[in-house]
């Protein structure tokens, strides 16, 4: 067994990496309805933006690949310096020998030079059925952050408004509303009993959790993350968001919308306001010209995966993400 060290594009553009690629047998979850080649030529792309990979071969094959990308990003919101491990790639489909030795040969050169460059937390995403990956990330230290699902909904399927309560309505914010928002966004989406987000529930991270989902609400509205906003307003004020993203040509199609991110403030849970909240999102995701819509969620998330299974929405993927603290 040997392990070869190149950068993320000097290894993309081998033939080993594609062929590697091209037969992972995860390679195409993420990407449900779409052609195989273009889930090989995405995670190439991926790989060709890392800094750094760590390849291991077995009777003249590439049967491991492990990408390594800086977080910038994440590093500034928590204060550690991060990165992610990813992509994870390999031949053999089930764990087994050699295939976990190797997959933990790839993975100890990974964190080696992690903790060689300074790095205080590696972050790994795999597919749900990547039994294989996942087992070598527990063996190399790796503890479980985070189950998220995504579910797809064909929009000529769904109902239309659904009628809220009386003082309350769907629209678009108003000037002065930012602030509001992202303190909404802070207080729902880190709250650890109505919604088990990892950046919560890692220690390492939770003292960071508002100021990221603060900034990723300042994105939504600044266009950068979300082409509209839409917020639920209540005889209270501000009681729920929703972000929508058109397609954006990558995965399901260019006709597939994204949910970003959406909440219901605590004192409004229970109620039927997501519902409301959600059929709006849709209908501007609909009259956007968009055929389907998108949204990822906790697997804890059970009221929303209720809301959209009542729809008609069907689950597509699943993944387990990890970290590591070095």
């Amino acid at each position: 067994m040997s392990v070869i060290s190149m950068d993320g594009a000097g290894a993309a553009a081998t033939d080993q990496a594609g062929e590697l690629a091209s037969v992972f047998p995860f390679g195409g979850d993420q990407w449900p309805m779409a052609d195989r080649a273009l889930a090989t030529e995405s995670l190439l792309r991926d790989l060709s933006s890392c800094q750094k990979t760590w390849s291991a071969q077995s009777n003249g094959e590439w049967a491991w690949l492990a990408g390594f990308k800086d977080l910038a990003f994440d590093s500034g919101v928590f204060g550690s310096k991060m990165a992610r491990l990813g992509p994870l790639m390999h031949r053999a489909k089930w764990p087994g020998e050699p295939e976990n030795d190797l997959g933990a040969a790839v993975l100890k050169a990974a964190c080696g030079y992690a903790a060689d460059e300074g790095y205080d937390c590696l972050v790994a995403r795999v597919p749900c059925r990547d039994y294989l990956a996942a087992q070598c990330l527990e063996a190399g230290g790796f503890r479980l952050a985070d189950v998220s699902v995504e579910w797809i909904l064909d929009l000529d399927r769904a109902p239309g408004l659904q009628y809220l309560d009386e003082g309350y309505s769907v629209g678009d914010p108003k000037d002065g509303d930012a602030p509001a928002l992202c303190r909404l966004a802070a207080e729902s989406l880190c709250d650890l009993d109505a919604y088990s987000d990892r950046f919560a529930l890692d220690p390492g991270m939770r003292g960071g959790c508002p100021e990221m989902y603060s900034r990723w609400m300042a994105n939504c509205l600044s266009g950068d993350q979300a082409d509209k906003v839409l917020v639920l307003r209540g005889p209270k004020g501000l009681s729920g968001f929703i972000c929508l993203r058109r397609g954006t040509g990558r995965g399901p199609g260019a006709d597939c919308g994204w949910i970003v991110l959406n909440a219901v403030s605590n004192g409004q849970r229970g109620r039927g306001m997501y519902n409301a909240l959600l059929s709006s999102g849709l209908g501007w995701l609909s009259a956007s010209g968009c055929r389907r819509a998108r949204v990822r969620t906790k697997l804890s998330q059970q009221a929303v995966i209720r809301a959209w299974s009542r729809l008609g929405a069907r689950q597509v993927y699943a993944d387990l993400t990890f970290h590591l603290w070095v």
